[in-house]
């Protein structure tokens, strides 16, 4: 008589690891530099959306010059930002509480009004940005 136990087992546990397969499009993960005027950005947000509108957006943080995140393929449009300190100008709009002031030092060509773009796919992985104040 054939034991028919171990070949049930067999069947459910395939069956519960095809049900667990990742749904969606496949993930990379990405990969880069990002300079300002020949410096690479020491703090900042990175956006990849895609270009047809149709899927989500990612996001990452730049962190001296370099990013990585997670990314579905295809063409993206990359929005880029950073803020700093104004020397020697403070927020006073709280009384007794003085917070430097931080300004958006990143052209609007690269993040409100984009020019930027990469593809994304299993081969290209990998995208730098060289930014400048022109």
């Amino acid at each position: 008589m054939i034991n028919v136990r171990p070949l049930l087992v067999l069947l459910v546990a395939t069956l519960l690891l095809v049900g667990c397969a990742p749904s969606g499009p496949p993930m990379y993960t990405v990969t880069g530099t990002v300079t300002f005027d020949g410096q690479p950005v020491a703090a900042g947000d990175i956006l990849f959306r895609d270009a047809t509108g149709q899927t989500r957006s990612y996001a990452g943080k730049i962190v001296n010059g370099e990013y990585s995140f997670e990314s579905s393929p295809g063409s993206k449009i990359v929005e880029i930002s950073a803020m700093r300190d104004v020397p020697g100008k403070v927020d006073t709009s709280n009384p007794g509480e003085e917070v430097p002031l931080r300004e958006q030092y990143i052209p609007a060509v690269y993040n409100t009004e984009t020019t930027l773009t990469a593809d994304i796919s299993a081969d290209s992985r990998s995208a730098d940005f060289s930014l400048t104040s022109d």
